[in-house]
């Protein structure tokens, strides 16, 4: 998903729901960004997660021919490609945690 698509979805919430909190976080290890809106609709508390890094381009894999000699690997980053995953969740109040919703439970289909 793009930048300008997710602005539209965080347009259509706020239009929908109102009252939406936001938040961000930045994981230094693997260049992620991840953008969360929560907001309480028909359903109960929803939560929308989207995670955004960059394009993982080559992935190179260290190792030695010693017994007991670990492995290493490392990935190697696109400095203009990102790519993202957006991740649906409902508050599940008998847990007190967040549980993932699957998009065939909404009857929604990819690419729409």
């Amino acid at each position: 998903m793009n930048d300008q698509r997710w602005e539209e979805v965080l347009r259509r919430l706020d239009k929908l729901f109102g009252d939406l909190e936001f938040d961000e976080i930045e994981d230094e290890e693997t260049q992620a960004v991840t953008e969360t809106v929560v907001w309480t609709g028909p359903q109960g508390k929803m939560k929308l997660a989207r995670t955004t890094r960059p394009l993982v381009v080559d992935k190179k894999t260290h190792f030695s021919n010693r017994i007991g000699g670990g492995t290493h690997v490392e990935y190697v980053y696109s400095k203009t490609e990102t790519t993202s995953r957006v991740r649906l969740f409902r508050w599940n109040e008998a847990v007190g945690d967040w549980n993932e919703v699957d998009a065939a439970e909404l009857g929604v289909t990819a690419g729409r």
